[in-house]
C-alpha cells in the first residue's frame, strides 16, 4: 500500500517539475525574444545615428534608448513608498547598485580571481560629470515616507525649500560608463524630487569605467556567462538592464560613451 502511495506521489511530483520547467522555458523564450529586440533596435538607432553631424552639446540617440529601457526601474523605486510604508519589503526592493543591475560584485570572473568589483571599482576615472536630471538615467532609493513627502512638497520655486540645487554635503552619486547609468548614494529624497520635476543638475567624480569587464562577460539577456569558457556566472535578474550590459559593449566597440 505505502509503495502504491510513493509511485502516485512520485508521479505528481514528476508532474509538478515538468510543469515548473515548462513554465521556466515559457518565460526564459519571451524573456530571450524581448532582449533580442531591445538589442536590435539599439543596433538600428546606432546606425540611424551615424548621419549626424556632432556638435557642441551632441548627445547621442543611444543615451536616451538606455534611459527608455531603465525607466520601468527607475519608476518601480521612486513610486514604491507610494505603496508601502518606509520602503516596504526591502527584498524585492534592495539598495540600488551594480550588482543589483547586473550580478554578484563579489564573484570571481577573470583568472586572476578578479571580480566585478575590481573591474570596476579599481578603474575610476580622473574625471568629473555633470548629471542632468532631466535627461540622464538616474536610479535614486528613496526609503522613508516622510523624507519623501517633504522633498516633493518643499523643493521647487515658490516652495519653502525654493528650487532644485545640489547639496555637495549630501548629494553622492557614480557614473558608470560608456553606459551612463547614474546610481545615487546620498540625497535619494531630493534627488527624486529634482527628477520629478525634471529640473536640476549636479556634478560627481565618482565615475567608472565598466570597460574591462566585457573582456570576461557577457549575456544572453537569460543568463550571464563567461567569454573564456561559457561557465553561468549569474541568472539575469532585470531583462531591461541585461540588454543595457550588452548595449555597453556595442557603444565601447564604436567609441561611444556618456
Amino acid at each position: 500500500m505505502f509503495f502504491k502511495w510513493f509511485r502516485r506521489r512520485e508521479t505528481r511530483d514528476d508532474f509538478t517539475n515538468t510543469e515548473k520547467n515548462t513554465d521556466t522555458n515559457v518565460t526564459h523564450d519571451i524573456q530571450k525574444k524581448q532582449f533580442n529586440r531591445m538589442i536590435k533596435m539599439a543596433n538600428a538607432l546606432i546606425e540611424n545615428s551615424k548621419c549626424h553631424e556632432e556638435t557642441v552639446g551632441y548627445r547621442h540617440p543611444i543615451l536616451n534608448y538606455i534611459k527608455l529601457l531603465g525607466l520601468k526601474l527607475q519608476t518601480s523605486y521612486i513610486t514604491n513608498l507610494v505603496y508601502d510604508d518606509d520602503h516596504g519589503d526591502e527584498k524585492k526592493f534592495p539598495n540600488i547598485t551594480p550588482w543589483l543591475l547586473f550580478f554578484d560584485l563579489s564573484v570571481k570572473i577573470s583568472s586572476d580571481g578578479g571580480t566585478m568589483y575590481d573591474l570596476i571599482y579599481k578603474n575610476k576615472l580622473n574625471k568629473e560629470i555633470e548629471i542632468e536630471l532631466a535627461k540622464d538615467l538616474i536610479l535614486p532609493w528613496p526609503w522613508n515616507d516622510q523624507r519623501y513627502i517633504r522633498s516633493i512638497s518643499s523643493i521647487g520655486v515658490s516652495r519653502p525649500w525654493g528650487e532644485w540645487k545640489e547639496h555637495t554635503s549630501n548629494h553622492n552619486t557614480y557614473v558608470l560608463l560608456p553606459i551612463g547609468v547614474c546610481i545615487v548614494v546620498g540625497g535619494n529624497h531630493s534627488i527624486t524630487s529634482g527628477i520629478l520635476q525634471g529640473e536640476g543638475t549636479l556634478k560627481t567624480d565618482n565615475v567608472y569605467d565598466m570597460s574591462d569587464l566585457y573582456n570576461y562577460v557577457y549575456t544572453d539577456g537569460i543568463h550571464y556567462k563567461s567569454i573564456k569558457d561559457e561557465s553561468l556566472i549569474s541568472e539575469v535578474s532585470n531583462v531591461e538592464f541585461a540588454a543595457i550590459f550588452e548595449i555597453g559593449r556595442i557603444m565601447m566597440n564604436l567609441g561611444i560613451s556618456r
